[in-house]
């Protein structure tokens, strides 16, 4: 790879000529922007496949000066078949092209977006939250579907997702910021597992439902294109269901997911402490290992070190930009 004092000037062109000096038989270098150190493990396991003998991906923060980091500063940065540039979508995938952000990101061959919120949306895809438990606690006790869990919350709060939406295509953040969505979602009431988190669940009803009644009484000219707007992002894929994939990405992983998940863990931690005690003979060193499990273990590392978002519709729709991206991939 090139001296990093010299990344700010490197372009396509300057990757695919470097490459050109390496032997035939040696993979082209790419290089590929990302926003942040959090974003390098996600989008490693999202490029690896691709590499197939023919690119090496050489992942980078966008770093000029040391400092920059962010959408913005990947965005920055030169694009082209040797350069790439992977972003989270934040709202830019739904918002189809009717601000510069979203048309630059979603018509550019050589940018890559999550088509989620984020990375962290897609570590919190619903489909294995059960299996995370069990990597969390060794306990394969299903003590609430986490799937259905998600679904009803995403219920919950898609009709406030759709004004919080509607105002980011009038492109206002003053009239109803995302960080007022953020807080009206979040799961702030007791999360109790055995009552299968019913009163979480009726204060974010209480609460989404009471700033809805907000909205439309300050907005009522607004109301009518919720209902069309509805129709216009069903067909990008937000459905009732799966709403927690496009909501604000740390907002549904740090208070939302992980406050339904750590409960449970914690419980299928004590029954699993409880069986150690019960059957083993060797009591101390069987706990002394669990310990050591949790510990290295824990729901919040387990969270973030999974791939299972494979199996997701949206990651689909990454994984056949990529194919399209290496099927117009040049030969030396």
């Amino acid at each position: 790879m090139p001296p990093s004092d010299l990344l700010d000037y490197l372009n396509s062109d300057y990757m695919a000529a470097f490459s050109a000096l390496e032997p035939k038989a040696a993979p082209q270098r790419v290089l590929v922007y990302i926003e942040s150190d959090d974003d390098i493990v996600f989008w490693r396991n999202v490029l690896a496949p691709f590499e197939r003998n023919i690119i090496s991906f050489d992942i980078q923060l966008p770093v000029k000066n040391g400092f920059e980091k962010g959408k913005l500063a990947a965005l920055d940065r030169h694009s082209g078949t040797h350069c790439l540039i992977c972003v989270d979508s934040d709202y830019d995938y739904l918002l189809q092209n009717t601000t510069e952000m979203s048309k630059r990101i979603n018509s550019n061959p050589f940018i890559f977006q999550t088509y989620a919120y984020s990375i962290e949306n897609l570590y919190c895809y619903s489909a294995n939250l059960h299996q995370l438990c069990v990597q969390a606690t060794q306990n394969d006790t299903k003590l609430i579907d986490l799937e259905s869990v998600l679904k009803i919350y995403s219920a919950y709060i898609y009709d406030l997702f759709l004004w919080s939406v509607h105002f980011a295509f009038k492109q206002d953040n003053k009239l109803f910021p995302l960080s007022d969505f953020c807080d009206t979602v979040k799961i702030l009431d007791k999360v109790d597992v055995e009552e299968k988190f019913a009163t979480a669940f009726i204060g974010l009803k209480e609460r989404v439902a009471k700033k809805i009644q907000e909205l439309e009484m300050k907005f009522p000219s607004e109301i009518p294109f919720i209902a069309k707007l509805a129709k216009k992002l069903g067909h990008l894929g937000l459905q009732k269901d799966n709403t927690y994939l496009f909501a604000q990405g740390h907002t549904i992983q740090d208070n939302v997911v992980l406050m339904f998940m750590k409960p449970v863990c914690l419980m299928l931690i004590k029954q699993k402490e409880q069986q150690i005690r019960g059957l083993s003979t060797a009591i101390g060193d069987d706990m002394n290992k669990y310990l050591k499990h949790k510990k290295q273990f824990s729901i919040e590392n387990v969270l973030l070190a999974h791939t299972a978002f494979k199996n997701s519709e949206l990651y689909q729709k990454i994984h056949a930009d990529l194919e399209q991206y290496i099927k117009n991939f040049p030969k030396k």
